[in-house]
């Protein structure tokens, strides 16, 4: 379902939350009976399938061979873990009390060479944010803010660390509570839910309503809005953990999706470009460092230097729509749109590849 952004009008208080670097992206943690061989050998299998889905994005198919085989060894890709009590406030029916979590890293390397086997999506760690306005009913309905610590806050941190998607939760101030009632957050009523994200300048929004049935089960409805479209989702779950960690898959997905290198996307192509505002050795050492880090770029090389400006061919793993797309997510490279005259259009020659400016903001 298309939905039109025009109701968002210019606020006078923004809170920039643009794409952000996202740690932890081999990290895992997954509850233990105990703390022996075999157990420790089950929860790398979860943990693997975890860290797989949050590097990639997408649910990971355990039928596929690679991942299969993977899977038989999930222990031995291990780089370090560690053992943690589970706190009580964190029981509930999938931890029982006396468990412990058992805290893994992997080898990354390692990782990506199950992924390229596996041929799943690669994401890299520059990921956008979602703002998330999330209402909860369990007697009474509450508005998670930021800065919160209950359970639903801990529910949220767990599920965006485990799908590698930076979250950010609104203050619901005044100006909140004005543009976004209560009421109308729980109806999900999306004209009013993207009047008030406005000011929060997000790549993605979210919204929730979540509560208990009859049976005690968790039951949320859930709305994603990125790039002018609306996605719609239903969940049942026995806990909340699980509830709001269905809502975060969701959302990765969609993300996943549009910046995720498919191995389709992933035969190489070159692509010319020149940089200004480049005004120094160090933002030199930056702007190299940053391009070669960037999942979407195999290969950077600066063909030319004059005064500010670099010019530099790259080699990329996907389309030039992808690489522009990237690198909107945290605009320290702007592209600068040529105003072309009759006569210049006229001049160009269509077999020479023209070079994409942009100005370098460190």
């Amino acid at each position: 379902m298309k939905f039109h952004l025009s109701v968002i009008a210019l606020l006078l208080t923004v809170f920039p939350v643009w794409a952000k670097p996202v740690s932890g992206l081999y990290d895992a943690r997954v509850p233990v009976p105990d703390q022996q061989l075999t157990s420790r050998q089950q929860g790398a299998k979860q943990g693997l399938i975890e860290v797989l889905q949050k590097v990639s994005g997408f649910s990971v198919p355990a039928e596929n061979e690679a991942v299969a085989r993977a899977l038989d060894i999930a222990d031995q890709y291990l780089y370090q873990f560690s053992y943690e009590a589970v706190q009580k406030e964190e029981w509930d029916a999938s931890i029982p009390p006396g468990s412990s979590w058992l805290k893994m890293r992997f080898e990354a390397q390692s990782i990506q060479r199950i992924i390229k086997q596996a041929q799943l999506p690669l994401w890299g760690n520059n990921r956008p944010t979602v703002l998330l306005w999330i209402m909860k009913d369990e007697g009474d309905r509450t508005v998670l803010i930021d800065g919160a610590e209950d359970m639903l806050a801990n529910a949220v941190k767990d599920a965006g660390d485990r799908r590698g998607i930076p979250v950010v939760l609104p203050v619901y101030d005044l100006e909140d509570s004005m543009r976004l009632p209560q009421e109308s957050l729980w109806g999900l009523f999306s004209e009013s839910i993207l009047a008030a994200s406005g000011r929060y300048d997000a790549e993605s929004v979210m919204a929730a309503r979540v509560y208990k049935n009859k049976d005690g089960n968790w039951v949320g409805q859930w709305r994603f809005y990125f790039k002018d479209r609306e996605f719609n989702y239903d969940f049942e779950t026995e806990g909340l953990n699980q509830q709001v960690l269905s809502g975060m898959s969701a959302a990765a997905e969609v993300l996943a999706n549009a910046f995720a290198i498919k191995p389709s996307d992933a035969s190489s192509g070159t692509l010319a470009i020149k940089v200004g505002n480049v005004k120094s050795l160090n933002q030199y050492a930056a702007l190299v460092s940053y391009l070669d880090g960037l999942t979407i770029t195999k290969g950077v090389f600066v063909s030319r230097v004059k005064d500010t400006d670099l010019e530099l061919n790259l080699t990329l793993a996907g389309s030039l729509a992808q690489f522009r797309q990237v690198l909107a997510l945290d605009r320290k490279l702007i592209l600068q749109e040529a105003e072309l005259t009759g006569d210049t259009q006229a001049n160009i020659d269509p077999l020479i590849p023209q070079v994409i400016q942009f100005k370098w903001q460190p």
